[in-house]
């Protein structure tokens, strides 16, 4: 069969983009970071578009019920891990693109060198964490950094554009909050058409800085709430927030500077038997119904998250591993824990979906 010519008449029809403005995308570095509800539209509309290169990060696995919003996936690949089958199908839409894949998080010891490698990062997690993180790597590399959430039928987008006095995350929200204030999917739920149009809002953005389109010159916040059909935006001052402390780049380099002396917080392990077999205790801080719902098949302790640091004298001596479904509460607990003194407590990272599928789950 002849080798497959992508054809871009559709697009380069457009003023502002033409033959030029392809080739301005033929040459862009786009890394995604997440493969769920928002970066399936983001990975599928670039690859469309004919970014060059593609970085996916996640170290997630497909769950059934993953299946109603990331539309990436179909039912064979459940269990899989997910950057492989988002590579797969993403060559399959556009075999002539280029596409890296990191299979575990980022963290603050690797993050500004992957960032580096790259024109333009989408943040499209469900992890407030990593948005924070993300949000401190893109400033102190001068990254522009495309930000989305969601909650229910509503979403929020913003631009970093990481350039001196432009506003970041931290100018409007200066503390990352705790797992569970904002919500996610699994606890709040989601229409799976929701992440697809700020998905797809964020791709659209993306194209807009890699092909110098016009954009507003606010860096404002905009909310989208799909039951009313309305959006509004709001206005960021970037005399405020970080300025306050500083500046962008002074806040996010201490902060980053801080996310870096805990990097040893989060521990990877693919089976729970192997963390015990290192000399951890475990400690499941996941809510009594969690864990009635999917006990471990190995020794643990069961401690909620909610109450861990009122309730640290309770915790064993020596080295201790937290566990929880997703790594979130139980690295957020220990990052607390270790600001109390207690230097031995640790967090699997990923939780419970990074491990090797059935392996932490009890028989029958």
């Amino acid at each position: 069969m002849p080798a497959f010519v992508p054809d871009y008449s559709r697009q380069t029809r457009l003023h502002g983009v033409g033959e030029a403005g392809q080739a301005k995308l033929a040459d862009a570095r786009v890394l995604v970071i997440g493969a769920g509800g928002l970066g399936c539209p983001v990975l599928m509309y670039l690859a469309g578009a004919g970014v060059g290169t593609l970085g996916i990060v996640d170290g997630d696995r497909l769950d059934a019920s993953n299946l109603h919003r990331q539309t990436l996936y179909d039912a064979c690949g459940v269990g899989k891990k997910k950057v492989q089958l988002a590579a797969r199908r993403i060559t399959a839409l556009n075999p002539t693109i280029n596409i890296s894949t990191y299979d575990e998080p980022l963290h603050a010891g690797n993050i500004a060198d992957v960032f580096a490698q790259y024109d333009l990062v989408v943040e499209c997690s469900d992890d407030m964490h990593s948005r924070y993180l993300c949000n401190d790597a893109a400033v102190t590399t001068v990254t522009p950094l495309i930000l989305a959430s969601i909650y229910q039928y509503e979403g929020q987008l913003q631009v970093v554009s990481a350039s001196p006095g432009t506003p970041c995350l931290r100018c409007l929200w200066p503390d990352e909050p705790a797992p569970g204030i904002a919500g996610s999917c699994v606890e709040s739920g989601v229409l799976g058409s929701v992440p697809g149009v700020l998905g797809a809002m964020q791709a659209t953005e993306a194209l807009k800085l890699l092909l110098d389109l016009p954009r507003p010159a606010d860096n404002a916040l905009l909310l989208v709430n799909l039951l009313e059909g309305s959006s509004q935006r709001l206005s960021i001052d970037p005399a405020r927030g970080c300025a306050l402390h500083g500046g962008c780049i002074e806040v996010a380099r201490q902060s980053f500077a801080k996310a870096k002396d805990e990097r040893t917080v989060d521990l990877a392990f693919a089976d729970l038997a192997d963390a015990i077999a290192a000399g951890y205790t475990l400690v499941d801080v996941r809510e009594p119904a969690e864990i009635e719902a999917q006990p471990l098949s190995v020794s643990s302790r069961s401690l909620p998250s909610t109450q861990i640091e009122t309730r640290a004298a309770e915790l064993p001596d020596g080295r201790v591993l937290l566990i929880c479904a997703s790594g979130r509460r139980s690295g957020h607990a220990a990052r607390n824990l270790r600001g109390q003194g207690l230097g031995n407590i640790h967090s699997l990272a990923g939780g419970l979906a990074s491990l090797t599928p059935a392996r932490h789950r009890m028989p029958g």
